[in-house]
């Protein structure tokens, strides 16, 4: 456990590393690695479900992708230019439009960040157990050299996924990096249901297209049948992007900087679900348990994030440092009153995004969450108390950087809602690793 820890807290830190791409092009505030690595894995997992791929390679591939950039730091093109600046006219061109190698440049460059990121993951993996240390390796290799199709499918959309992010942050315009984006990723996606679900970004989301993409948009044989349900992924999609940005609301009451965002903590949970999943086997389903991690709480893009405290902190204002220095308690009244509030209030907002995905996607993960909310199925019970251990991990870590930080509220919550031997061992080992 000690070990697992260990690899688990390294991990952790791609939610406080922004992709660089974006930062060297100006974004306040962007994405962080584990928000991009969050909405990868939503994606594989949607869209692999769509073919017949392994839909739990396809998530554990995009869950791994980009793990290894906690030591070898987030990779651009942009990178091999030093001080890159949108404020210079000269570098906003270089910014703007897609950098061209010749092939020998290409392959050079592809080795040397190869070779980077292979010292960096053996580096992360070197605590964790043959097995697990194993299976994260060869799923980042599998990626990296596009071996199967999982992986070269998850390739894909790692490209589609950032060209989204860019048209979110930068529009569509000729001008801007967005419109230079597509150049990239047209070099690499050639899966049909992926081309399609790129013309459905052409004619979605590029309102200029005509003037981009010429007078007319070629579209394969199958696309008329698809372009209904691809929209409704890629606006599902959109609605998931959100979640970056939405700063975990209690981190936000305690006045921490910079916390972790709502995918932030999807990501490090769903991480969690695959280190100790395993040893629930006999009894959840880790393919189950990998969808709900990425689906429990993405009701917030709806209903906004909440705490225990917000009812107690509305009506007693002006006592918020006091009422922050321990777990609510609650009578077991206002415990089932404060559930079913929640649950109703989710509950819509889980009816909503299933409308805005339509077909068995949407009950799916409407059957999900249902399962966690009510803890009414063996990968619900674990996941509803794993979700605490995610907590309290990112308390320590708060707690560890800023001594006026106190984790003790979630110990209590933690010691309260934990009966299982994972989450027990692990409070073991996180007093031992945070408490010398």
């Amino acid at each position: 456990m000690k070990n697992t820890l260990k690899f688990l807290i390294e991990a952790n830190k791609l939610k406080t590393m922004p992709r660089i791409s974006w930062v060297l092009m100006g974004v306040k505030n962007p994405e962080s690695i584990a928000d991009h690595i969050f909405r990868v894995a939503v994606a594989s997992w949607l869209m692999a479900e769509k073919t017949n791929l392994d839909v739990k390679r396809a998530i554990k591939i995009a869950l791994f992708h980009d793990i290894c950039e906690v030591y070898a730091g987030d990779s651009t093109l942009f990178g091999y230019y030093h001080g890159l600046s949108r404020k210079k006219k000269k570098d906003e061109k270089l910014l703007t439009k897609w950098l061209r190698f010749s092939k020998k440049e290409k392959q050079k460059k592809a080795k040397e960040k190869f070779n980077r990121e292979k010292k960096a993951i053996l580096k992360l993996i070197t605590p964790l157990k043959p097995k697990l240390k194993n299976e994260i390796y060869s799923h980042w290799y599998d990626y990296e050299k596009m071996i199967s199709k999982e992986a070269k499918f998850v390739k894909q959309l790692d490209r589609i996924e950032t060209l989204l992010q860019s048209i979110e942050y930068f529009g569509s315009d000729d001008n801007t990096g967005a419109a230079r984006w597509w150049e990239k990723t047209e070099e690499i996606v050639e899966d049909p249901l992926l081309l399609d679900f790129l013309t459905v970004i052409k004619k979605r989301l590029y309102r200029k297209y005509r003037r981009f993409f010429g007078e007319r948009i070629e579209v394969s044989k199958t696309f008329k049948k698809r372009e209904k349900e691809l929209t409704y992924v890629l606006d599902f999609l959109l609605e998931m992007g959100k979640l970056k940005h939405m700063p975990r609301l209690y981190w936000k009451i305690r006045d921490v900087k910079n916390p972790e965002t709502v995918s932030g903590h999807i990501f490090t949970l769903t991480l969690m679900v695959w280190l100790f999943g395993s040893q629930k086997s006999r009894t959840c389903d880790i393919k189950k348990l990998l969808k709900m991690a990425l689906s429990h709480e993405i009701s917030a893009v709806y209903t906004g994030d909440s705490t225990p405290y917000d009812r107690i902190l509305k009506r007693k204002k002006g006592k918020k440092q006091d009422i922050l220095k321990r777990w609510p308690r609650l009578s077991r009244k206002e415990k089932m009153r404060k559930y079913i509030e929640d649950f109703k209030q989710e509950r819509r907002a889980y009816k909503r995004l299933g409308l805005r995905l339509k077909g068995s996607s949407g009950k799916e993960i409407y059957n999900l969450w249902h399962e966690y909310r009510t803890k009414s199925s063996p990968e619900g019970r674990f996941l509803s108390q794993l979700n605490v251990m995610a907590v309290l991990l990112q308390a320590l870590v708060y707690e560890k950087k800023d001594k006026k930080f106190a984790a003790a509220p979630i110990w209590e919550w933690a010691f309260e809602v934990s009966d299982n031997p994972v989450n027990s061992k692990l409070m073991d080992e996180m007093k031992k690793t945070f408490y010398k």
